[in-house]
C-alpha cells in the first residue's frame, strides 16, 4: 500500500458551510485493491464539480469519517479513474466514500462475512460489515447536516484475494448474501459493479467464476476484467496505480452501461 509514499499530495480540508449540494453518492468497498481504487488526493486549482471525499487508511476499520473536499483531482492518484469518470458523468459535485480494508475476506466473522441467511435475519453483526454501516451512518449525518439527501447511487466492489486460501464452496453464496445486505441497507435497486481478481491459479479462477455466477442472475450487478493491467510484480495481486486508473474507468463505464440497460 506504499504506492503514494513518495508522492506529495495536496488535500483541501472541508470547512463548515463549504459544501455545495451534491446528489450523486458512490461507495468503493472491499479489500486492498478496492482501497487503491478509492484513494484520492487533490492538487491546487479547480475543476467543474468538487469531490466530497471520505477516505481512510487501508489497515483501519473506522466508524467515524473525515470529510475532505477536493476541488482539483490529482491525475496520477490511483482512484482518479473511478472518481474522475463518475464526476465527469455527473457534471456536478459528487460524494465518494472509500471503505477498503487490507486482507479482509468473506470467509470469517471478523470481516465481510454477512451471515448465513440475512434475508431470514440470520446475520453476522460482529465483524467488518458492522463497522462499515456505522461509518456510513456517520457520513449520512454529516451530509444531511449540510442539506444533502442520503441516496447511494452506486457501490463498487473489489475483493476476493484473501479468500483464495480458504474453501471457496461458499464464496458465491456469501457474496449474494453480502449484496442482499448492501441493498437492504442502502436501497433495493442499488447497482453494484465489481472487478475480477488477478488470475494466478486455480483458486483465483474459481473465485472469479463465483463472481460471474452472481452476475449471471443479478441484473443490477456487473463485472469487469483485469485484462492488460499492470501489477506490482509477476506474482502480486495488487494493481499498480496506473492500472487502477484504467480499472476505475472500466468500473465507471460498466456502471453507466448498467444504468442505461439494467
Amino acid at each position: 500500500m506504499a504506492f503514494s509514499r513518495h508522492l506529495c499530495l495536496f488535500l483541501v480540508i472541508a470547512l463548515p458551510g463549504a459544501i455545495a449540494s451534491a446528489t450523486d453518492i458512490y461507495i468503493i468497498a472491499g479489500q486492498s485493491n478496492a482501497w487503491r481504487l478509492g484513494s484520492l488526493a487533490g492538487i491546487p486549482g479547480e475543476e467543474s464539480g468538487s469531490i466530497l471525499y471520505f477516505g481512510m487508511a487501508c489497515s483501519s476499520r473506522p466508524e467515524k469519517a473525515q470529510l475532505t473536499i477536493i476541488k482539483k483531482l490529482h491525475p496520477s492518484i490511483s482512484g482518479a479513474g473511478l472518481a474522475g469518470t463518475l464526476r465527469a458523468k455527473a457534471r456536478k459535485d459528487i460524494v465518494f466514500i472509500q471503505y477498503g480494508v487490507c486482507g479482509s475476506s468473506l470467509n470469517d466473522t471478523a470481516n465481510w462475512y454477512p451471515g448465513d441467511n440475512p434475508a431470514a435475519a440470520i446475520t453476522n453483526d460482529e465483524g467488518l460489515y458492522q463497522s462499515f454501516t456505522r461509518y456510513l451512518a456517520d457520513i449520512r449525518l454529516q451530509l444531511e447536516a449540510e442539506g444533502i439527501q442520503w441516496k447511494v447511487d452506486g457501490l463498487f466492489w473489489h475483493q476476493g484475494e484473501a479468500d483464495t486460501g480458504h474453501d471457496l464452496t461458499t464464496y458465491e453464496q456469501n457474496l449474494r448474501n453480502l449484496f442482499w445486505r448492501f441493498r437492504n441497507d442502502l436501497g433495493e435497486n442499488l447497482p453494484i459493479i465489481a472487478g475480477h481478481i488477478r488470475d494466478l491459479d486455480a483458486a483465483s479462477r474459481q473465485l472469479n467464476l463465483a463472481i460471474d455466477a452472481v452476475a449471471d442472475t443479478d441484473p443490477l450487478f456487473a463485472v469487469v476484467p483485469l485484462d492488460g493491467l499492470p501489477f506490482e510484480s509477476p506474482t502480486d495481486v495488487h494493481v499498480k496505480p496506473a492500472g487502477c486508473i484504467v480499472l476505475g474507468e472500466r468500473l465507471a463505464e460498466a456502471f453507466m452501461k448498467l444504468q442505461r440497460h439494467p
